[in-house]
């Protein structure tokens, strides 16, 4: 009996809205012609005729067809544009096709049909639509702006009973004034705005009616995502009334900033004579929303955090957006330190540890949005400075419990004081372990220790002074001598300049695999030094084959007095360079180790010292030992010749009979502008 006394008190209640809307409207009496249909296919196609055999183009038509088997509009609907009413309920039609050329159209009935989708161009030209519903088909989406286009004026639609487990915004907002859009009795979870559309503060959307009831929804719609900037512009926005019965609306903290706006605004929005009730938490189901909200019991919506959104695991965390706060409740549970972490919020925290064992109160980056804060009854021996700059950004005085706290304190701390003397914070249950005083009230600290602290400070500045002193006179040099060895190794080696007879003058070492270098080597470097009677050993000439690399380089290198390197961005660059790294050990070795021999340096491509990662190499670059190819003065092969020294005064150089390697095709690709000089001999 109660419940058909309040169905029948919501119906008069949805009169009376509707009275109010305007939309208790009646068309004015037309004569309308009557369309017939013929079927010319089995899967429901048909064909529209008219009754009369004197029809006019100009006359008004409506097309009538209940429970029939139609599986498709009439494929020559566009025949009659004058056509103002279609009512094909309870037939089989699957897809609405292209009906804009109904442009008179102004009711539309398709109700109990097998239609799944409805795009944002089927009715989209219809002007003049107001009545449409396609309710108790198996509609599954909807695409935006299908229903509610800025074309369309659709007083009534009905889109109840479908298959709907979501409702895009674009398709409940209008701007301008509706009676009733009806979204009843679907599977919606959620409303989406796919466009990310951004509603006009400058336009009023409605008034009208939607109805929501009887979907599963749990979770309320978050307005800001719904294209609400400002929720305290919704009641302006929005002159809607909804109806949420039978919905599953779970009464938590999302819930909040949409409750908070004002009740007169929920009002206007919500109608309270529906009486939409919670259904969970345990101790607010059943409860209507509006009722709540009036009582100011918004401080029960709540959100339990987990573990997943970052709650300590031995914490409780409970998000209160009515109270502005997320309470972090881990009183004792043992822990020996702060929590690491608390969950993402824009709210402050509240955050109780108190009767743990915590012993240093150190940072963390969640503590300059703590607003409340109790650790009483813990074990601290030190706090961080950092910590309570950042507990001073925004914790009150009054808002922090450090009661039954003791510290250990030293010269370190003597901040505490301070600290508790500016924030006016009760001190008489805080206290510090000192060494030379006992046990101290944490206020006084400073008065006690001042002046030990003082001596203690020079003592600790004259040791750090002579320290950095003695860094400096013994440090400096030491670190000196081992970054620059090879450097200063070079610079005062001392060349012994006595006769040594050895088999070869020179030792020739380059990236045989660059074209410029061997072109220039053999057509320019070779022929100067050969007419000062140097012997010369050239690894891609002299070498025989099937001799092994690191034997004949060492063998070679001990017969011989220079070593004359050729260094390009290639010969550092080689991959792996076996036989050049070989070369160089070994004449690096033997140039330490005797004073008779010489490291000739010739920087064919000008490289500079960042550029050059091997040490000897880098150190005979970096002192300027190292010979600029194509020097200004244009007498570099002098200079190669002057830095290598006299030759063994043989008049001869050593030829072996194994042919010159190919540079056929080298020359005729590479120009080289080095031309041989004259003998000086």
């Amino acid at each position: 009996m109660e419940r058909a006394t309040f169905e029948l008190l919501s119906i008069v209640i949805l009169s009376l809205i509707h009275s109010h809307l305007g939309c208790n409207v009646t068309r004015n009496a037309v004569l309308l012609g009557d369309l017939f249909l013929e079927y010319t296919s089995v899967d429901g196609t048909t064909y529209a005729l008219t009754s009369n055999n004197n029809f006019q183009s100009e006359e008004y038509l409506r097309l009538v067809h209940k429970n029939g088997v139609m599986g498709y509009l009439p494929t020559n609907i566009c025949k009659f544009p004058n056509m103002i009413k279609i009512d094909l309920s309870q037939n089989r039609i699957r897809l609405v096709g292209n009906i804009s050329c109904l442009v008179n159209l102004e009711e539309l009935n398709l109700k109990k049909n097998s239609l799944t989708n409805i795009y944002n161009k089927t009715f989209s030209q219809l002007k003049k639509l107001m009545f449409l519903d396609i309710s108790e088909n198996r509609i599954k989406y909807l695409d935006p702006f299908s229903l509610a286009a800025p074309t369309l004026n659709i007083q009534y639609l009905n889109a109840s009973c479908n298959e709907l487990t979501s409702l895009d915004i674009t398709n409940i907002v209008m701007s301008g004034p509706f009676c009733t859009r009806d979204f009843s009795h679907n599977q919606m979870t959620e409303l989406t705005n796919v466009l990310d559309l951004l509603l006009n503060v400058s336009v009023t959307y409605g008034p009208g009616m939607v109805y929501m009831s009887n979907n599963p929804f749990q979770k309320w719609p978050d307005f800001r995502k719904l294209g609400v900037q400002n929720l305290t512009m919704l009641g302006t926005l929005l002159k809607f009334g909804f109806d949420f019965r039978g919905t599953n609306f779970s009464c938590d903290c999302e819930m909040v900033p949409f409750l908070e706006i004002a009740v007169e605004v929920i009002k206007d929005i919500w109608r309270d004579y529906f009486e939409v009730k919670c259904t969970s938490p345990p101790n607010l189901m059943g409860k209507p929303i509006i009722a709540l909200v009036k009582n100011g019991s918004l401080d029960q919506f709540v959100c339990t955090k987990d573990v997943e959104e970052g709650c300590p695991v031995e914490c409780t965390c409970v998000e209160q957006p009515s109270k502005s706060r997320l309470v972090v409740d881990c009183e004792g549970k043992g822990l020996i330190e702060l929590p690491k972490h608390l969950p993402n919020t824009s709210l402050a925290y509240e955050l109780n540890v108190c009767d743990n064992e915590i012993t240093i109160l150190d940072t963390r980056c969640y503590l300059e949005k703590v607003a409340i804060m109790n650790a009483s009854n813990n074990s601290f021996k030190r706090v961080e400075d950092e910590a309570i700059k950042r507990l001073n950004n925004y914790l009150p005085s009054q808002s922090m419990d450090l009661r039954n706290i003791v510290l250990f304190c030293d010269c370190n701390n003597l901040w505490v004081s301070d600290w508790l003397d500016v924030r006016h914070i009760s001190s008489d249950s805080i206290f510090c372990n000192t060494e030379n005083h006992g046990r101290v009230e944490a206020i006084y600290l400073k008065d006690l220790l001042l002046h030990e602290c003082q001596r203690l400070n020079l003592t600790n500045a004259i040791i750090c002074i002579s320290l950095a002193t003695a860094i400096i006179l013994f440090g400096l040099p030491s670190f000196l001598l081992y970054h620059f060895k090879y450097e200063l190794r070079i610079l005062f080696r001392r060349h012994d300049p006595s006769i040594w007879e050895y088999d070869y003058d020179i030792y020739l070492s380059s990236d045989e695999g660059n074209d410029t270098v061997c072109v220039w080597i053999r057509q320019v470097l070779l022929p100067y030094l050969q007419n000062f009677g140097y012997r010369i050993y050239l690894p891609m000439r002299d070498c025989l084959p099937g001799q092994i690399a690191e034997d004949e380089a060492r063998d070679i290198l001990r017969k011989t007095r220079c070593f004359l390197v050729i260094l390009s961005e290639s010969y550092l660059r080689q991959e792996g360079r076996p036989r050049t790294e070989i070369e160089w050990k070994y004449a690096w070795d033997m140039y330490l180790k005797d004073r008779h021999r010489k490291i000739v340096m010739i920087n064919f491509d000008y490289l500079p010292t960042n550029l050059v990662q091997q040490r000897q190499i880098k150190a005979f670059v970096r002192v300027g030992k190292a010979l600029d190819f194509g020097n200004r003065d244009g007498r570099h092969l002098e200079n190669v010749q002057r830095a290598i020294g006299s030759g063994s005064n043989r008049s001869i150089y050593l030829k072996n009979t194994k042919p010159w390697f190919n540079i056929g095709i080298l020359k005729s690709r590479n120009k080289v502008n080095f031309e041989p000089q004259k003998s000086m001999a």
